[in-house]
């Protein structure tokens, strides 16, 4: 049987139709993504920071226990906002571009006060809660103190230690304290001129103690002390704590004098 022309052209262009109609459905629309990690760090001291919330649109992470984070397909962009938080820190923005499977990102926060301020804040509570006399407040002191705290074994510091003003270790704080207030009618404890130096986590500090008392009869006698000493602090648990006291030989000023 022969097909005419006008038959054959037909079922060509229906042939064509649904060849093309074919086509269409492999016209898949492919959004590339990629992953963005990094670390949190404090700005001042280098310290990791554990639990900060880094955010990239609707995707949000914290940072685990070495300050470090991974936000897992986020799609290709030239303008990422970045937004990181975290307790004591200032909020970070930024704006980032990914273009590649995986992206380098840190971060730095400022903290809303600094560490030396509050090194400083915990020598201020700690002189004001020893002057105050008060046995209401040996655990807001020994709070201040790491339970790994130790005293220094040199001649000075044993002096300190005899004379029932530097707790020997951290167990010795509370004894240490009740005895001062068994001791003394007034008491004056200032840290002076404190240097800074921080190292990670850590922080020591040179300073100058000055120590002014009397002590209450049937002995009591004027006591006037000074001395230059080295403190280390520890960050714990976001508090800095103190680790270790010693005091350095010689004594600036050393007297004693019947009331």
């Amino acid at each position: 049987m022969k097909l005419c022309i006008p038959s054959f052209l037909l079922i060509l262009s229906l042939l064509l139709i649904v060849g093309c109609g074919g086509d269409s459905n492999n016209n898949t629309v492919v959004v590339q993504q990629g992953d963005i990690f990094g670390t949190v760090k404090n700005k001042e001291t280098g310290v990791p920071i554990k639990g900060a919330s880094v955010q990239i649109g609707a995707k949000m992470i914290q940072t685990d226990d070495n300050g470090k984070y991974m936000l897992k397909e986020i799609p290709f962009s030239n303008n990422l906002e970045i937004v990181v938080t975290a307790q004591e820190y200032k909020e970070y923005h930024d704006f980032v571009s990914l273009q590649q499977e995986l992206l380098s990102f840190d971060v730095k926060l400022i903290p809303t006060q600094s560490p030396s301020t509050q090194i400083l804040t915990v020598l201020s509570s700690i002189s004001k809660d020893i002057e105050s006399l008060d046995a209401t407040k040996i655990p807001d002191i020994q709070s201040h103190f790491s339970k790994t705290y130790v005293a220094g074994d040199d001649e000075a510091t044993a002096f300190g230690i005899f004379a029932g003003v530097v707790p020997p270790d951290y167990k010795s704080i509370p004894d240490i304290i009740d005895n001062i207030i068994k001791k003394y009618t007034k008491l004056s404890f200032e840290f002076v001129n404190p240097d800074v130096q921080f190292s990670g986590d850590s922080a020591s500090i040179i300073m100058r103690f000055m120590v002014n008392a009397e002590t209450k009869p049937p002995d009591p006698k004027k006591w006037e002390i000074v001395i230059d000493g080295k403190m280390t602090f520890q960050k714990q648990d976001n508090s800095w704590k103190v680790t270790f006291w010693g005091l350095i030989s010689p004594f600036i000023k050393f007297v004693e004098n019947p009331i």
